[in-house]
């Protein structure tokens, strides 16, 4: 009962009968079906690397509301300002994918999407791992085995026990809560560049808690201020800026 309590908290999917947009033509969008290790078949979008550019690509993990087709204005963005491919999956119970959402089976949902781009030919250190929010956490638990080029956090909290607190005051105490999403430890599991992003103004996941992650890696690592930007505003020009100057000057990525 408590497992089902949390994950009603935690997961706010939203179904494609419910809610779906098409995206524009002209990207090259191939449609997957991805077999997790749990057995939940997860639905995911692939869209090449831009012609001409290296091959690599960012395996984007969203978070807890909607589905991926609600996202696409920020697929966009990877694509023509990273110049990077782009691998969006949702997870189970999300748009099309089959499931129910739980903190494992989004792991398994992760993992088996960036099977399918080892798959490919990629390497980890040819993708970066990006997650925003609840994202964060399933993206940062990838990093802390398989080290990919760079692992980008925006807006992700540090454990969901510290969410809790904050969310939840009332509640006698955390201990007992069986979820945990540790983004915090997942990152100290990691040897992988970081890149975190917070905004100043976020009323949902307290700006201090992208500070305490970005602290905790040990690896080559940026930190960029988004100035007044609450929770769910997209990131400001200025964090791709940042970015793809991280990588390129400082990682060499799309030299690799």
């Amino acid at each position: 009962m408590l497992q089902f309590v949390e994950n009603f908290f935690l997961f706010k999917p939203t179904i494609a009968a419910k809610e779906w947009i098409s995206p524009p033509e002209g990207y090259g969008i191939e449609e997957l079906w991805l077999q997790a290790s749990d057995g939940n078949k997860i639905h995911a979008w692939w869209i090449p690397p831009p012609a001409g550019k290296p091959k690599k690509a960012v395996l984007y993990c969203h978070g807890n509301g909607g589905n991926l087709s609600l996202r696409f204005e920020g697929v966009k963005r990877w694509l023509q300002l990273l110049e990077v491919g782009v691998l969006i999956f949702d997870y189970p119970g999300y748009g099309k994918s089959l499931g129910k959402p739980s903190e494992q089976s989004c792991y398994a949902s992760s993992k088996a999407s960036l099977d399918w781009l080892l798959q490919q030919g990629f390497k980890p250190t040819d993708l970066i791992f990006y997650g925003g929010s609840l994202g964060g956490t399933i993206a940062a638990n990838l990093a802390a085995s398989y080290n990919p080029g760079c692992t980008v956090l925006v807006s992700a909290f540090t454990s969901f026990k510290d969410m809790a607190k904050k969310l939840y005051p009332w509640l006698p105490g955390t201990s007992f809560l069986k979820t945990k999403l540790d983004t915090l430890a997942y990152i100290k599991a990691s040897t992988s560049p970081l890149f975190v992003a917070h905004g100043t103004g976020d009323r949902l996941v307290p700006f201090a808690h992208g500070k305490i992650l970005y602290e905790g890696s040990n690896a080559k690592k940026f930190f960029h201020v988004m100035k007044d930007l609450d929770h769910h505003h997209s990131p400001n020009p200025a964090f791709y800026e940042n970015l793809k100057h991280f990588l390129t000057h400082e990682l060499g990525f799309y030299l690799k």
